[in-house]
């Protein structure tokens, strides 16, 4: 090697290019042979590795069809984390598919995760995925058609005006008509695997399946010193104040007003929002009957079958 390389990675492709002139070496040190800048493969794609060979330009298609075939198959595909620029277009990959196929979306779900296994201190991150109407349950769901489906206690909020500028908290009822007791469903396709937010982002943050009970209007007093309670055959398994989401649920629209501006997306009037878990989530399993209560707000059932 004749001068000390220095290290580029493309932000898109994740492949790596060195700079100068670079000895490839074996296990004992031996030089094989040496390279003029050489590029590494960076996607774990290429079928020449280590080097790059273009393969990073079908990423996002071939890392989208895994995500769906895990969802089709009913079985975990392996987490591969995509850098933030791709997990986003896997995302909306996913949802030109779910439009193609005749889906209308009706919302999104606000969701955390971890921000990196590298970091010293992860820290969580807020995202967001898609809620199509397919997703909309009545009052049962077919857990085998899920790979590890758990059930949250939300907020759900209908929107009364388009959001595509950042809410101020003081401007929250002027984006919020009516509000109700939900379950969202979240499924990650990686099964019971540990991921972090860039996984979550390209899975559309677990976006399974939601039900909600009747619309109540909303005011700003409805969702103070509320309690969420979640049932599993009428026995209370969990159970947590509406604080516990983002301290106020309220800042759950603030705060997602801020991540869709950073996406470029616009919620239009009429779209469902689920605020995000005000308790820890709770496996489904055929054959119980499911429910949360949030008293002063309503009361929804689901059949697991």
């Amino acid at each position: 090697m004749s001068e000390k390389p220095q290290a580029f990675i493309n932000p898109a492709s994740g492949s790596i290019r060195l700079t100068g002139d670079v000895d490839l070496v074996d296990a004992e040190g031996k030089v094989i042979e040496s390279i003029d800048a050489p590029k590494f493969c960076g996607c774990g794609l290429s079928k020449g590795k280590p080097f790059c060979d273009g393969s990073h330009k079908e990423y996002v298609k071939l890392f989208a069809e895994q995500l769906r075939n895990a969802r089709e198959l009913v079985k975990p595909c392996m987490s591969f984390s995509p850098m933030p620029k791709r997990a986003h277009a896997i995302r909306e990959n996913e949802l030109q598919y779910r439009l193609a196929a005749g889906e209308t979306v009706v919302g999104v779900k606000v969701g955390g995760a971890l921000d990196s296994p590298n970091s010293a201190e992860p820290t969580s991150v807020m995202i967001f995925g898609y809620l199509t109407d397919a997703m909309q349950l009545t009052d049962s769901i077919k857990t085998a058609n899920y790979i590890y489906p758990r059930a949250e206690a939300e907020v759900a909020f209908k929107i009364s005006k388009e959001i595509s500028t950042e809410i101020h908290p003081s401007e929250v009822l002027d984006y919020v008509s009516h509000v109700a007791t939900g379950i969202e469903i979240f499924d990650y396709r990686y099964g019971q695997a540990q991921i972090y937010a860039n996984d979550a982002v390209a899975d559309n943050a677990g976006a399974a399946a939601f039900v909600h009970s009747h619309w109540v209007p909303a005011h700003e007093e409805n969702l103070e010193n509320l309690t969420a309670q979640v049932f599993a055959n009428d026995i209370e398994v969990e159970t947590a104040p509406l604080t516990a989401i983002r301290g106020n649920p309220w800042l759950a629209i603030v705060l997602l007003s801020k991540v869709l501006v950073e996406n470029d997306v616009k919620l239009p009037a009429g779209s469902i929002v689920f605020s995000g878990s005000a308790t820890k989530g709770v496996h489904l399993a055929a054959g119980n009957n499911y429910a949360v209560d949030i008293k002063g707000l309503g009361r929804v059932e689901l059949k697991a079958i």
